[in-house]
């Protein structure tokens, strides 16, 4: 079964990506949707050429002809890009086999994933923020939740901690003590600012703290897992199996979160999680899309042991994802169940995504 065409579906904040095939059978794939105008060229001139003609499942093969022969330009942009493609084989692979894609992957050793509501604001106040989860957890009834601070990105940048200690005070106080809370600085701290804060806030009992220093800083890392009493999240950023290797081996977490729709796919999370395995670590497939990346990360995480905690699930309303929302994935109970049709278990919409979406 040979790859003949790949198309890419995009718009503000979705990037879906279809791969045919000379069997007629296609399978669905999703690309980060943050650089869409960087990407599309990236599928259309390095990757797109290498993958025609190709058996969707030698994807070993394609994935070194894509990612190790064009190393003058690898990165994170072109591992976003071959993620989405990535999927798309592997749900190709599946159908044709008349298999979930989990069975693929290693078995059923889970069948629903807990999961956490993830709110993406920053600039609401505290008691905006509250009120926003507050809605999110008589909705989906969830057991965790977690919130951003900091300025993002913001490292060596003034920063106001009481502020942020203030909204995880807010917060913490809106969900009383038995729902978990996780906090999020995407980058925001220096090393010393991310310990001020958590001694600003340690009395809230934080389930974890998630990339409070800069995502590529290992050195600040190793201190802060060495240094406080929560557990250090990060991984979100990362798409080499060198950084996967230094992060994981040198103690700088204690969860580690490789994206499937921004580390080059399926086959590199999962080395991240054999890695985790090897050090004794929770590994926490990240992915905010609820969309087919998110049924990418479902089967993932329901394949593999080391993906024993709570599964992001973005509580933000964005009119596009929503229209183009699975209606396989339904979050209920705090969990939602894994889908059990073949491939990745969920059939997009091709006829909306033809009349809303930009197609190339």
């Amino acid at each position: 079964m040979k790859v003949t065409n790949i198309i890419c579906y995009f718009a503000q904040g979705l990037f879906y990506v279809k791969v045919e095939t000379d069997e007629g059978i296609d399978g669905f794939g999703e690309c980060s949707p943050m650089q869409v105008d960087a990407i599309v060229p990236i599928i259309q001139t390095v990757i797109k050429p290498q993958v025609i003609g190709q058996s969707v499942f030698d994807i070993e093969k394609i994935e070194e002809q894509v990612m190790r022969k064009n190393y003058k330009i690898s990165g994170q942009l072109l591992a976003m890009a071959f993620s989405g493609i990535e999927i798309a084989l592997w749900d190709a692979k599946a159908k044709f086999l008349k298999q979930p894609l989990y069975n693929l992957l290693g078995g059923l050793y889970r069948d629903q994933i807990p999961l956490y509501g993830s709110s993406m604001s920053r600039d609401l106040e505290p008691e905006e923020e509250a009120a926003k989860l507050l809605e999110g957890i008589n909705q989906f009834q969830f057991k965790a939740v977690k919130i951003k601070v900091g300025p993002r990105y913001g490292s060596g940048l003034p920063v106001d901690l009481d502020k942020d200690a203030l909204k995880v005070r807010t917060v913490r106080e809106a969900i009383g003590p038995d729902c978990k809370l996780m906090v999020d600085g995407n980058s925001s701290y220096t090393y010393i600012q991310a310990v001020q804060l958590y001694e600003k806030i340690s009395q809230y009992n934080l389930h974890h703290y998630e990339e409070p220093c800069p995502y590529y800083d290992i050195d600040a890392y190793v201190k802060l897992a060495q240094t406080l009493p929560v557990p250090i999240h990060v991984g979100e950023q990362d798409w080499s199996l060198f950084t996967f290797r230094d992060f994981i081996a040198k103690g700088a977490c204690h969860l580690y979160a490789a994206d499937p729709i921004k580390c080059g796919g399926i086959s590199q999370a999962k080395r991240a999680a054999v890695l985790c395995r090897a050090f004794g670590i929770h590994y926490v497939p990240h992915n905010t899309t609820r969309g087919v990346g998110f049924a990418a990360a479902l089967h993932l995480a329901a394949s593999t042991p080391e993906c024993n905690s709570y599964y992001e699930y973005s509580i933000e309303k964005n009119p596009i994802r929503e229209q183009f929302a699975p209606t396989e994935l339904k979050a209920e109970n705090g969990f939602i169940r894994v889908p059990e049709g073949n491939g990745l278990g969920i059939q997009p919409d091709e006829e909306k995504m033809n009349r809303l979406l930009t197609r190339v």
